[in-house]
C-alpha cells in the first residue's frame, strides 16, 4: 500500500515509544540486508559501493535523529526525507533487493500493533 509522507509521519508520531523503538529495528534491519545486496552486487564498482554505503549510513542517522527529535514533521522535512530513501530504494531493488526499507518497516510495525490489538 502506497502512503503519503505526511500520512507516514503523522502514524509514526502517534505510536508510542516502544513502538517507534520496533520500527527503528526494523528499518535498521532492512537497510543492513540492503547493504548486503549491494555489497554482493558484481556489477557495481567498489567505488560506488562505497558511495552507497556512506548514504546508507548517513540517511539512518538523520532518520533517527528527526524521528528522535521530532524535527520529522517539519515543513517538507518528512517528504525530503522520504523522497530521498525511495529514490535510493529504487536503485537498490533494481540491484535484487526484495524491500524497501522503510515501507517494509512500516508494515511491518504496523501488523504488529494489529496483531497485538486482535
Amino acid at each position: 500500500m502506497q502512503y503519503s509522507a505526511e500520512q507516514v509521519v503523522a502514524t509514526i508520531n502517534s505510536w508510542d515509544k516502544q513502538t517507534k523503538a520496533f520500527f527503528y529495528r526494523q528499518v535498521s534491519i532492512n537497510l543492513t540486508i540492503s547493504l548486503r545486496v549491494l555489497l554482493e552486487d558484481k556489477t557495481t564498482s567498489e567505488k560506488e559501493k562505497l558511495e552507497t554505503a556512506k548514504w546508507l549510513n548517513e540517511f539512518h542517522h538523520k532518520m533517527i535523529t528527526r524521528f528522535n527529535t521530532g524535527t520529522i514533521g517539519e515543513e517538507q522535512g518528512a517528504e525530503k526525507l522520504l523522497g530521498l530513501l525511495k529514490f535510493h530504494a529504487d536503485k537498490i531493488e533494481k540491484r535484487g533487493a526484495v524491500e524497501f526499507p522503510l515501507a517494509s518497516a512500516f508494515e511491518t510495525t504496523k501488523s504488529k500493533l494489529l496483531g497485538e490489538n486482535n
